[in-house]
């Protein structure tokens, strides 16, 4: 199976469209079967199989569609009138807005949802090349939105913003939570804070660190219901003169918080006092001070560590902190470093097994780890500057041992740089879906690699993918929290 789709303000698809049209019939459908065509064109190109679609209609441009009901099957468009045979029908919608065709035959009834893209939704093109595990994958693809794709690429649900949705990420009671983006730098904006959204749009709450500004790269909620954020406070004196830098800077510091619905602050960790800056990857230090020369030395800060993702397992808390190119366990309890991944050799560091390839060189500036339910742990490989393409792994921590063993590791050939952001998530069936940070890609993989369905997107902003099981979130919802956003006049 490959089937490939192309969607921006291209004019092919309406083209091919308005041909099918001018000839008296459907462009998409089997021969002998139901056939629906549209002009502005469907996407993706009509299949019985396949329940949702998108066109870039609107109200300066209606969506006229061209149906063929084969003999024993009616349609009707928009709830009104059944109809076999050829006919074509009109339909005003707004952006985001649908019209449902439904088609029936021998008592069983097909819905098809049509809804029309905003002129400012970005291109993007899909290709399924297998059958995907994932049901949906929220993506904040790139300007102001936030959009769940489903498993034929095809997007479902979306929400603009008036700042960029920075990591959307669904929430387990169905809500979505983002960092609302206003550009400039990270983790230092006192007005920005994550926000949770039910998908009807609505607000609910924000979620703030307590203190230091809320940084934007990591929302985790827990199984009781609080939220593990990170900080990026700041520390004065430190001397950084081996390094290129001055005999007292102030540096960031990585802190992460658990805090309730409500805000309270109940449990931080913080890097200070425990990761020196002598764990700064060596190959960083010119960047992060070359970053700070043209600002007024009062206003200088070092960003030595930068925090990134965490995940919980059990007792222990994992950070990810790139400029040290290092994972951190972390005894919650105590505080402590249990153990360290990757990065400049120390006490905590872990032997690695089965990586002969890169064991002195683990990671680039790494980022997403999780921890999956057998315990072992993935983590998104950026690859920065280590002269290798990024990749996916998964390891078996062992403590006793004081092992990491690498598991699994896949590249993608497509992809060959990847400066900043990313992540890698493994799914129950085996599968991965990672979205391959600084770069165009977001596609879900088989474990040996082989791709199942790529997304690609216009620019290089895409910060992660939060892909969906089937069984979570149902078409039904998404449709519904759209129609609340976008109604129809008359409609409920």
């Amino acid at each position: 199976m490959r089937r490939a789709l192309w969607v921006g303000p291209a004019a092919a698809l309406a083209v091919a469209a308005a041909m099918a049209l001018a000839a008296g019939g459907p462009a998409g459908g089997s021969q002998d079967g139901l056939r629906i065509g549209a002009q502005p064109g469907l996407v993706p190109a009509f299949d019985t199989g396949v329940s949702d679609y998108v066109s870039r209609c609107g109200r300066s441009r209606p969506l006229t569609l061209s149906v063929h009901a084969p003999s024993g099957q009616t349609v009707s468009v928009d709830g009104g009138s059944a109809r076999s045979g050829d006919f074509n029908a009109n339909v005003t919608l707004t952006a985001g807005q649908a019209v449902v065709v439904r088609a029936s035959s021998a008592g069983q009834r097909t819905d098809y949802h049509i809804r029309c893209l905003p002129k400012g939704f970005p291109r993007w093109k899909a290709t399924v090349t297998g059958t995907p595990q994932a049901q949906w994958y929220l993506v904040s693809p790139t300007g102001h939105y936030a959009a769940f794709f489903d498993a034929h690429g095809v997007p479902v649900w979306w929400k603009r913003t008036k700042d960029q949705p920075f990591n959307p990420t669904l929430l387990p009671d169905g809500n979505i939570a983002w960092y609302p983006l206003l550009g400039g730098r990270i983790g230092v904006s006192r007005d920005r804070n994550y926000e949770e959204h039910r998908l009807n749009g609505s607000f609910v709450r924000t979620l703030a660190a307590v203190g230091p500004p809320t940084d934007i790269h990591e929302i985790v909620e827990l199984p009781n219901g609080h939220y593990l954020l990170d900080t990026y406070p700041t520390r004065g004196g430190v001397d950084l003169r081996s390094y290129g830098g001055p005999a007292k800077a102030k540096v960031f510091e990585g802190e992460v918080q658990e805090i309730t619905r409500s805000g309270r602050l109940v449990w931080k960790w913080s890097s200070r006092g425990r990761i020196s800056v002598s764990e700064t990857g060596h190959r960083w230090w010119r960047a992060i001070i070359a970053g700070q020369q043209s600002r007024p030395k009062s206003k200088r800060v070092y960003d030595t560590v930068h925090v990134n993702s965490m995940a919980l397992d059990g007792p222990t808390l994992i950070v990810s902190m790139r400029h040290d190119d290092a994972l951190y366990g972390i005894d919650r309890r105590r505080g402590r470093i249990e153990w360290k991944l990757g990065g400049t050799r120390s006490a905590q560091s872990l032997d690695i097994v089965g990586d002969p390839q890169y064991a002195s060189t683990t990671f680039g500036g790494q980022h997403d780890v999780r921890v999956l339910s057998d315990g072992t742990v993935t983590v998104y490989d950026n690859s920065t500057d280590r002269n290798r393409r990024p990749r996916v792994v998964r390891y078996r921590i062992d403590t006793a041992a004081r092992t990491a063993t690498l598991l699994e590791q896949l590249t993608d050939g497509r992809v060959k740089v990847s400066g900043w952001g990313g992540g890698a998530r493994k799914l129950t069936g085996g599968d991965w879906v990672v979205a391959w940070g600084g770069d165009h890609w977001v596609t879900e993989m088989t474990e040996s690699g082989a791709p199942v369905l790529s997304l690609k997107f216009p620019g290089r902003n895409c910060y992660r993918v939060d892909p969906v099981p089937p069984g979570r979130l149902s078409a039904a919802t998404l449709r519904a929290a759209m129609d609340r956003m976008h109604p129809r006049k008359g409609r409920t």
